[in-house]
């Protein structure tokens, strides 16, 4: 849970990861609106939560682990 060593790993600044971790909490928030919404309401939003989440992992992986694995 604690990782003293995380910024090192991922090979990233306090700012740069700070910024990036806001963006993608903010993609999860809209996932779970949009997910909340598609649960009541099927026909709405029917792969949006899917995408999204498709865009977070994607963009950890160029991001951080592929960045870390190229060292």
């Amino acid at each position: 849970m604690w990782d003293s060593q995380h910024l090192y790993k991922v090979r990233s600044g306090y700012f740069r990861h700070l910024v990036y971790a806001m963006w993608f909490n903010g993609m999860a928030l809209l996932i779970f609106l949009t997910g909340m919404v598609h649960a009541l309401v099927p026909w709405l939003f029917p792969l949006t939560p899917y995408r999204l989440a498709q865009k977070i992992t994607a963009g950890t992986e160029t991001v951080f682990l592929r960045r870390a694995d190229r060292d």
